[in-house]
């Protein structure tokens, strides 16, 4: 039989405080898990952008256009064909964007790391790089051929997990 008085009483203050507690608690612990995520989104989706905009304007002004990448330095920027830099509102003087603190550009193996668009608005060759923050990698890819522009993510396998 069911306890009567148990159901009239319903619940209490203090156990709505415990498990708002709890998830309180489980919420701090996964943000900078996607914290991390976004950072590193966010700045693939800068770079991809950029990229676009080289390729638009190596057709738009029929020269050949270059993102060029330095992961020494962690920045990129967009250069004309005679060399001068393409700039915008968030790049320096020279044209160079700085990517965050924690965020490393990496080479794809032994695959070039400049994206530079011929006037037809094809790339002259492949090329890809890596953004990574932490246990997140995102793969940017460059195609020879279409000059299709990719990106993907990838965790980076964790020694401790195996």
């Amino acid at each position: 039989m069911v306890n009567r008085r148990a159901l009239e009483r319903g619940i209490t203050l203090a156990e709505v405080i415990m498990v708002v507690a709890i998830g309180i608690t489980l919420f701090a612990m996964a943000v900078p898990a996607a914290q991390n995520n976004d950072i590193a989104g966010s700045v693939v989706r800068i770079i991809v952008s950029d990229a676009v905009r080289a390729r638009s304007h190596a057709r738009r002004s029929w020269e050949t256009t270059t993102l060029q990448i330095d992961t020494v330095s962690e920045r990129w920027r967009t250069l004309k064909q005679d060399g001068s830099p393409l700039v915008n509102q968030t790049s320096d003087a020279e044209g160079w964007h700085q990517a965050p603190a924690g965020v490393d550009l990496r080479p794809a193996g032994d695959a070039q790391t400049d994206f530079s668009f011929l006037p037809n608005g094809r790339a002259a060759e492949s090329a890809s790089f890596q953004v990574v923050v932490g246990n997140q990698v995102w793969n940017v890819q460059l195609d020879a051929l279409c000059a299709r522009i990719s990106a993907s993510s990838a965790d980076i396998a964790n020694p401790e997990d195996d």
